[in-house]
């Protein structure tokens, strides 16, 4: 029975010390400046406030036909059956002397004005410098000498994995700027257009959003809120963002430019046999086209590009990413023998 006592007794004395070195170890926390332990709770604030006074809101007034006949011709600068409306949407500034990037659907393709306005309440009408509708992207220009914005950082989208948490930013509804969160859903993801290679996340996206940007938890650009995969109309899960990489190369094409320079390979692949078996099988190769130049055959089998081993990703980065007068370098095998082939890019149509 006394061992009994003994061993309580110990266990109340074990007790007792913990909560004096607790209680000891929170005092010392709570006096080291900077450090309040009633806030170490889980919090993407700090995020929040580093990369959201660099996403604006965007009013774009859009001329739109109207296929509705008017019964009277009306003494406009515009047909009778155009219509003026106003789109809503979001955008990122990029850099201090007031380049924006959104979505080319939020401006359109014949903008009459389009007005940012930053979270501190100051509005700029923009100028257009370009759109890309192969990746629905557009740079906006704010031309004030004297002022100077915040921009955004910027993440190498690449780096970026399945699971990781990301927040969401933008104007949905038109109700002013609003944060959601979530993770990244999948990467690499392809939709409506040969050059998508959308970043997957069930943050909410809804109407509005297109043209925002996508951080991650330390308040870093990885992509611009895009579309929206919705049966209901609002949000379901399924957002899509285009990779802060890949913008980044329209962007400076845009601005250089005017407009974005692709090259041409001139082959396409078979993507039921990359579904079923993995393999990149060369179903079409372009008569006369760079690809054939070089000595490409259909039903060649894809071994590596550019020197590293063939995949659909770095096929895609090829085929997004190449400019005129790159040289491509491919590995095949036509039956049991490896070929080496290269050629060089041409300039998309």
């Amino acid at each position: 029975m006394k061992k009994y006592f003994k061993l309580i007794g110990a266990i109340a004395i074990g007790c007792l010390l913990g909560l004096l070195f607790s209680y000891w170890y929170f005092a010392e926390l709570e006096s080291e400046p900077g450090i309040n332990i009633n806030k170490m709770d889980d919090s993407y604030s700090a995020a929040i406030e580093k990369a959201s006074p660099a996403v604006v809101n965007i009013y774009s007034e859009q001329i739109f036909k109207n296929n509705k006949r008017s019964p009277q011709r009306l003494n406009s600068i515009f047909d009778s059956s155009d219509q003026i409306r106003t789109s809503l949407g979001s955008g990122v500034i990029l850099s201090s002397d007031g380049y924006i990037l959104t979505n080319q659907h939020v401006v359109g393709k014949k903008s009459i004005r389009v007005i940012a306005e930053l979270t501190d309440g100051r509005k700029f009408i923009t100028k257009l410098v370009g759109i890309d509708e192969g990746t629905d992207l557009a740079v906006l220009k704010i031309d004030d000498p004297k002022a100077n914005f915040p921009s955004m950082e910027l993440e190498d989208s690449d780096k970026v994995n399945v699971g990781d948490i990301v927040l969401a930013i933008g104007n949905p509804y038109g109700l002013g700027q609003s944060v959601s969160m979530g993770i990244i859903s999948a990467t690499g993801r392809e939709f409506d257009n040969p050059y998508s290679n959308y970043l997957q996340t069930d943050a909410s996206i809804n109407l509005g959003n297109s043209g925002g940007a996508l951080i991650d938890s330390s308040g870093r650009l990885i992509g611009i809120n895009t579309l929206m995969r919705s049966s209901s109309g609002g949000s379901e899960g399924i957002g899509l963002a285009i990779p802060s990489t890949l913008a980044l190369e329209i962007i400076s094409d845009l601005i250089q430019y005017g407009e974005v320079r692709r090259g041409w390979l001139g082959f396409s692949i078979d993507k039921q046999s990359l579904l079923l078996n993995g393999r990149i099988l060369i179903s079409q190769v372009s008569e006369n086209g760079p690809a054939a130049k070089g000595g490409l055959r259909q039903n060649d089998v894809l071994v590596s590009i550019n020197n590293e081993i063939a995949s659909y990703e770095n096929l895609y980065k090829t085929f997004a990413r190449s400019k005129p007068g790159d040289e491509i370098f491919l590995k095949t095998k036509r039956g049991e023998q490896i070929i080496n082939l290269s050629f060089i890019a041409e300039k998309a149509n």
